[in-house]
């Protein structure tokens, strides 16, 4: 047992915004960080069994997607949603030493329902394997659906055990956000992507075939540690914070009650987006490449978000709380209108780049090793139709905070009941006439209904939201992205034109010049309208950047 110190009280806005400045970088490293691992893992694997000449492609990602979705479905949405709100109120109105009782209590019992869960899962991966594949897995030559089916079942046992050590992480970081501690939680993904990063260059360079048993067991072992580094790593902080564990399990205690009483209606709205989650997986499994192209698209989807959008949302938050708990419903409003237009201004021309440009920035970025032309095809095909959705998407995720900041979660969960509903009727309707294509526009659809039902939800609650200056946005942005894409057209056709010969000199700069000529244009074009979201835009970034720099730097 360890005393120490009682977390200080930094209820300063200024402060706030600057953890949630850190916060935002640390989202934005991990995305980078992120790309680096898939990109090294597209190198030695390739995406399809076709180019890859294995089908380690579809069984890894499949395999590696299960833990999550395991450790989700049993205790994720319950240590995420309720275990720390009961936590913080403890450690706020009662003693430390009984705020961590809950918290040793909570751990344990977390431990063990994970433990179990773990061992169940080892012995039944075959069986859940199955399950994934139910309706038919790709089967190609020697390639059969067993085939698949027992190479990923092999690598799921190894990945299995990385239950307990999310449970650990998500323990850790939300015991250290409770005592305002935000750099270790929000940069502890990065030790994830690192460590599969070198375990990929190891895989490299291992002699035989990239199937065989030793590739295999250093793959799997390696993405265990990964995620093994990521709860590790927040260790010697929780040390820092003054831990004080008991090992008990406390099944009676009022708290640990509370959270199982609460836990019902949550689980269910989990198992609900858990068989969305399955129906993708089992749809993309069927499709060469189908899983890991899914997987990679998202990838790329949410990097502007996580880099772009979140700084947007990170900066407004904080005034939407306060205004909020003030009863300021006209700034509050304003507030909200502001972040949305200017989500709209910078996420439009993002996503006027992948529709335009995904295919140069995947053969640049990805067709090395074992990635060929042909995974470039498949892959910013389905990018094409991920980026659809990205701006209803960030506006989605903006007015889900803004639920948030009225104290209210039980509403975007009672959306998501609907959303998660729309995006597997648009799945499985989508899937039969595009493939994995279909996959993404069913994705971009269910986030249009999203955004849709959020701000309709908003309006009924608070009255007019200023939705004539949104549109007001919109319509100017969608000029300036109509002319940043006929540029776009026009420099990359003449890059083609007076550059045939394919290398990577031309990879790069048939993915830079345009890109760059497009976000010249696009900002000027708004420059000369007059749009005052560019300058609101400019100003915010600008807060969220000097909140980090260090006082004499400033």
């Amino acid at each position: 047992m360890t005393e120490g110190m009682e977390p200080a009280p930094r209820d300063e806005s200024g402060v706030f915004a600057k953890d949630a400045a850190v916060m935002a970088v640390g989202t934005a490293i991990s995305r980078v960080t992120g790309f680096l691992r898939y990109a090294a893992l597209a190198y030695v694997l390739g995406l399809t069994l076709r180019f890859g000449e294995t089908n380690l492609p579809s069984t890894y990602n499949l395999a590696n997607s299960m833990p999550n979705m395991i450790f989700d479905l049993v205790m994720g949405g319950i240590i995420a949603s309720l275990f720390i709100p009961v936590f913080v109120e403890y450690l706020s109105t009662r003693s430390q030493e009984e705020a961590w009782y809950v918290a040793s209590s909570v751990t344990n019992i977390s431990m063990l329902i994970l433990g179990v869960v773990t061992v169940i899962g080892i012995f039944a991966s075959p069986l859940i394997i199955r399950l994934m594949t139910l309706f038919g897995s790709y089967s190609a030559g020697d390639v059969t659906t067993q085939v698949v089916r027992d190479q990923a079942a092999f690598l799921l046992r190894f990945f299995v055990p990385q239950i307990i050590f999310y449970g650990l992480s998500a323990i850790f970081g939300g015991l250290l956000n409770a005592h305002r501690h935000f750099k270790v939680p929000a940069f502890a993904p990065i030790a994830n992507n690192l460590v599969v990063i070198g375990t990929v260059i190891i895989f490299h360079f291992l002699p035989g075939p990239r199937d065989n048993y030793l590739h295999l067991i250093v793959l799997a072992v390696g993405t265990t540690l990964g995620v093994v580094a990521q709860a590790l790593v927040q260790v010697p902080m929780i040390l820092r914070i003054g831990v004080r564990y008991t090992p008990v399990l406390d099944f009676k205690h009022p708290a640990i009650r509370k959270i199982g009483r609460l836990a019902i209606p949550l689980l269910g709205y989990i198992a609900l987006w858990q068989v969305g989650t399955w129906v993708i997986f089992a749809l993309a499994i069927q499709v060469d490449g189908g899983v890991p192209s899914y997987q990679y698209a998202q990838m790329f989807f949410q990097l502007p978000y996580g880099v772009f959008a979140v700084s947007i949302i990170t900066a407004i938050f904080p005034a939407l709380s306060e205004y909020s708990a003030l009863r300021r419903t006209s700034r509050f409003k304003d507030t909200m209108n502001m972040g949305i237009r200017s989500t709209i201004l910078i996420i439009v021309p993002c996503a006027v780049i992948y529709l335009t440009l995904s295919e140069p920035i995947i053969r640049f970025l990805l067709e090395h090793g074992f990635f060929k032309a042909g995974d470039t095809e498949l892959l910013s095909g389905v990018l094409f139709y991920f980026s659809l959705g990205l701006i209803p998407y960030s506006i989605d995720m903006l007015l889900t905070k803004t639920f948030y900041s009225m104290q209210d979660t039980r509403t975007p969960m009672f959306i998501n009941c609907f959303v998660v509903a729309i995006n597997i009727g648009a799945n499985l309707l989508f899937f039969n006439w595009m493939g994995v294509k279909g996959l993404a526009l069913g994705y971009a659809t269910a986030y249009t209904f999203s955004m849709l039902i959020d701000g309709t939800v908003l309006r009924i609650r608070l009255g007019r939201l200023g939705g004539r200056r949104v549109v007001y946005t919109a319509v100017k942005t969608l000029v300036a992205a109509a002319v940043m894409a006929v540029v776009i057209y026009a420099s990359h056709h003449l890059i083609v034109e007076f550059h045939p010969t394919s290398g990577l000199w031309r990879d790069l700069l048939d993915m830079l010049l345009p890109m760059a000529e497009g976000i010249v244009v696009f900002f000027f074009i708004a420059h000369v309208m007059g749009m005052e979201e560019l300058r609101a835009l400019k100003d915010m970034l600008s807060r969220q950047f000097n909140r980090l720099l260090p006082r004499r730097l400033r």
